[in-house]
C-alpha cells in the first residue's frame, strides 16, 4: 500500500517573520529536515536504516518552493510501498497517519521529548522492534542537528506539521538540547532491563529502575562481540515478561543540564542468579 503525506516547516521570528531567510543557514536547515524525512521513509518503505548513500528514500520526499507566512515549506513524502509487516495492508488515511506519527517519535525522542504514539502501528513498532526505533532515531540525530541551523540565526522558531497534527518544534531550547551532549567519564554498574537493541548497529534502549524511564544505549565496537549475547537474552526475557535484568557497565552522555542522554556500554553480563 502506498503512503503519501504532506510534512510543512513553518519558520517564525526574526528574518523568517518578514517572509525572508538567510541563504545559507535556512537552506541547510530545510535539507537537514529533507534528510531527517527521507531516511525515515526509507526505513518505512525497506525496513532497512540508512545513514547515507543513495537510498530509496531520497527519491521519496520532494519539497515544494518557499512560501510566505512568515516562511512556509512543503515537503511530500510519498512511499510507494510499505514493508513493515504490520502497517502493509493499511488505507491510505491510515498509512498517512502512520508516517506522521514516526516522524513524530523521531523527532520528539532525538529532543529529549516524552510522548506516547497516536497510532496502532507505531505502538507494534516500538513494541516488537524497538531496537530499530532506537537506530532510526540514532541515523537522523546529526541531520535534525542540521535542521536547527537557522534557529537564532534567522528564526526563532520551526514549526512542523503533517496530517493535520503538530510533529514538533525546533527552537532554541531543542538546539541547546541536541547539541548539548556532555560526555560524563565516570563508570557505573547498574542493572537494567533490555527494552530493545538492534544487533546490527549496536543501539537500543535500557530501562533504568532509577530513572524510572528508557534510556538510549549505544555498544561500543570493541564490546559487542561479547555483549549482543548478554542483550539479545535480555531483550528475549523483556518480551517474555520475567522481570530478568542484565548488568550493565557503561558511562554517560549527558544533557546541558545534567540529564542522562545515553548510556554507552563498555560490558555486559548476565547476572550470576539468572
Amino acid at each position: 500500500m502506498a503512503s503519501s503525506v504532506v510534512i510543512r516547516a513553518q519558520l517564525t521570528g526574526g528574518d523568517a517573520d518578514r517572509h525572508q531567510i538567510p541563504a545559507y543557514d535556512g537552506f541547510t536547515s530545510l535539507a537537514g529536515l529533507g534528510l531527517t524525512l527521507s531516511l525515515t521513509a526509507n526505513y518505512i518503505e525497506t525496513g532497512k536504516i540508512r545513514r547515507r548513500g543513495d537510498f530509496a528514500g531520497r527519491h521519496s520526499v520532494k519539497a515544494t518552493p518557499i512560501e510566505e507566512g512568515s516562511v512556509l515549506t512543503d515537503f511530500l513524502v510519498s512511499i510507494p510501498r510499505i514493508s513493515l509487516p504490520f502497517a502493509r495492508k493499511l488505507s491510505d488515511a491510515a498509512s498517512s497517519e502512520f508516517v506522521a506519527d514516526l516522524v513524530k517519535g523521531v523527532i520528539d525522542r532525538n529532543l529529549g521529548v516524552e510522548s506516547e504514539p497516536t497510532t496502532d502501528e507505531l505502538s507494534s513498532l516500538l513494541e516488537h522492534k524497538d531496537g530499530d526505533f532506537e537506530a532510526l532515531v540514532a541515523a537522523t540525530e546529526p541531520s535534525l542537528k542540521q535542521a536547527h541551523t537557522i534557529i537564532g540565526e534567522g528564526a526563532q522558531v520551526m514549526n512542523l506539521f503533517g496530517s493535520k497534527h503538530q510533529l514538533g518544534q525546533l527552537n532554541q531550547q531543542s538546539k541547546k538540547y541536541i547539541h548539548g551532549t556532555v560526555e560524563d567519564p565516570e563508570i557505573y554498574n547498574k542493572d537494567v532491563s533490555v527494552a530493545s537493541f538492534n544487533v546490527n548497529s549496536g543501539y537500543g534502549g535500557v530501562y533504568d529502575p532509577d530513572l524510572r524511564r528508557v534510556v538510549s544505549i549505544k555498544v561500543t565496537p570493541t564490546t559487542m562481540p561479547q555483549a549482543k549475547s548478554v542483550l539479545g537474552w535480555g531483550l528475549n526475557e523483556y518480551a517474555n515478561g520475567t522481570g530478568k535484568r542484565v548488568h550493565l557497565q557503561y558511562y554517560r552522555w549527558m544533557t546541558l543540564d545534567d540529564r542522562p542522554k545515553k548510556y554507552i556500554v563498555i560490558d555486559a553480563k548476565i547476572p550470576k542468579d539468572d
